[in-house]
């Protein structure tokens, strides 16, 4: 999504170009360049690269008080697996949905959660994808935020599903080397980084406080999967892919 105003395969030369692994492939983004999942498969297998997908997340929630904004928001995260199927990803990150209002019932969107991904669970078996839910900033509609909350999804015992983690999201919530060290290690299937400071929860790297490289080494205690970048600037996606590049090579995180 760095480079959304650009067609998806345009992106993946951007970033393999500048020296990265993997990328991540924002449904949203597929949709609105209007490439098929096989040419984005094919070009990205020609880069070298491995590829995620980001589930739809705009407009969209699996808890809603609505009825039909459930099921329309479950069929797209359907469709977002299976479009993962297609362009060879083998992990989906997904927003695990909010409250519709604060006064909303939070015991009733577990349970609308809980429904919907006892349905994802058994259709990313299918197609053979890992359903990372993520786990989201400190808000007050967001309910899938704190290390208990992560615990309560995990008392159901999956088969595809576990957690993404964001680290930047993870500042807003605690001490982001606190909140690595209560995540269970074997739930982590995927993970998203960027910068972060109280004015915005996603920065392009060194513009923000985190601590990268304390985060990262805590993170590779635990995981030792693919770590996508965000923090995305209208415009900006030329100039930022390559200065993130070059972020991590000069502190030693990247090759």
């Amino acid at each position: 999504m760095f480079l959304r105003e650009k067609p998806v395969t345009a992106a993946l030369d951007l970033i393999a170009r500048s020296g990265f692994a993997a990328a991540e492939v924002w449904v949203e983004h597929l949709w609105r360049s209007g490439e098929t999942p096989a040419a984005i498969r094919e070009h990205a297998r020609g880069l070298g690269l491995t590829l995620t997908v980001h589930a739809t997340s705009y407009d969209v929630n699996v808890c809603s008080t609505n009825p039909g904004i459930r099921r329309e928001s479950l069929r797209q995260m359907e469709e977002s697996l299976d479009i993962a199927a297609r362009v060879g990803a083998r992990v989906v990150a997904m927003h695990p949905g909010h409250l519709s209002s604060t006064r909303a019932s939070l015991e009733g969107a577990w349970e609308n959660l809980m429904g919907a991904l006892a349905l994802l669970d058994a259709r990313a078996m299918e197609l053979g994808v890992r359903l990372g839910i993520e786990a989201m900033e400190k808000n007050p509609k967001e309910f899938f935020v704190q290390p208990e909350d992560f615990r309560r999804l995990f008392i159901r015992d999956w088969q595809a599903i576990g957690l993404t983690v964001d680290l930047a999201h993870a500042q807003t919530v605690m001490n982001p080397l606190d909140y690595l060290a209560q995540v269970p290690a074997e739930k982590i299937v995927h993970a998203h980084c960027s910068d972060n400071a109280p004015q915005q929860t996603h920065l392009p790297l060194g513009r923000g406080t985190l601590d990268l490289p304390a985060v990262l080494a805590a993170l590779d205690q635990k995981y030792d999967g693919v770590v996508i970048l965000e923090g995305y600037v209208p415009g900006q996606g030329e100039r930022i892919v390559p200065a993130n590049a070059e972020y991590l090579r000069a502190r030693g995180l990247m090759r």
